[in-house]
């Protein structure tokens, strides 16, 4: 009873710390001082399957210590650093038992931070609770357990492709759409955009054949998901995107008249979606399947 008891003040003081009212640390907790501050330069994670690695840039951006080229998204590392600062207002459990039991002298996750007035935290998080959330300890020291919040071991059960910035395409109602261009399979098809919101194929109307992809168009076409980024020349052709089966430019004009435009191409399914190339930025990134129907749409305008 303890035990749940302590568990519900953990999570209490988590959910205030979210709301965005300053932390009140009071004396036994995990930090007396701030666990993130604006010193905050290094942060390295691992779970079971890899160990990321991160620091702050001269321009005061994270960045993956790997590949310093890769754009991560300021984001998703901005609600990692949030979760490891509201651990600070934990309460230590008050009777841990057995240690061992944890998991945390072999701990499959772990996460540093490393500040540059030269301060540090470590912590090792262990087996999951009864009631939710993770036994953790600070710096291997288990005669205090906390219990880390479910919400922060799942981000940091993230690959690297998880954290990639993904590219924002335009948003394209009718009226800024010039033409589309579709290729595959040997056939190639331009359709333009004629009076009103009409489109024609070597004159024809065919407004309401692509009429699902003049609509994603006008929300917004998204990406869905980042793959693999500065692939290696053999994931190519793995992916089907050496020879793509669907090459689509949609061609626009801008706010201010100039003329715009941007390419996918479409390779083999991948799982519920496809693999896919966006312009000259080199990464394999996933389509959703209805996005490819849409796109596929052009280009039967021959059949």
């Amino acid at each position: 009873m303890k035990k749940y008891l302590v568990l519900l003040l953990a999570a209490a003081l988590l959910a205030c710390s979210a709301c965005g009212k300053k932390q009140v640390v009071q004396s036994g907790t995990l930090g007396e001082e701030e666990l993130v501050t604006a010193s905050t330069a290094e942060l390295v994670y691992k779970n079971e399957s890899y160990t990321l690695r991160f620091n702050k840039n001269e321009a005061g951006d994270w960045q993956w210590k790997d590949d310093t080229t890769l754009p991560l998204d300021q984001q998703q590392m901005q609600q990692l650093l949030d979760q490891v600062s509201a651990l600070n207002a934990l309460t230590p459990l008050e009777t841990t038992g057995d240690s061992t039991a944890y998991d945390l002298d072999a701990p499959d996750r772990t996460l540093e931070i490393k500040n540059s007035d030269g301060t540090d935290l470590s912590l090792q998080i262990g087996a999951a609770a009864p009631d939710g959330g993770y036994y953790m300890s600070r710096d291997g020291d288990t005669s205090k357990i906390y219990v880390a919040p479910d919400s922060l071991v799942q981000l940091m059960d993230r690959n690297i492709y998880q954290l990639v910035q993904l590219p924002t395409l335009p948003v394209l109602p009718v009226d800024k759409l010039t033409h589309i261009q579709a290729q595959g399979g040997g056939v190639s098809v331009t359709v333009v955009h004629g009076e009103g919101e009409s489109w024609l194929y070597e004159g024809a109307d065919v407004s309401d054949r692509i009429a699902s992809l003049t609509a994603l168009l006008a929300e917004g076409l998204q990406i869905e998901s980042c793959v693999d980024y500065n692939p290696s020349s053999g994931a190519l052709p793995i992916c089907g995107l050496t020879d793509p089966a669907l090459t689509v430019t949609v061609n626009y004009r801008g706010d201010d008249g100039s003329a715009g435009s941007f390419t996918l191409r479409v390779g083999y399914a991948y799982g519920d979606g496809y693999f896919a190339l966006y312009n000259d930025v080199p990464a394999i990134f996933k389509l959703s399947a209805e996005t490819v129907q849409a796109l596929q749409a052009a280009l039967a305008l021959a059949a």
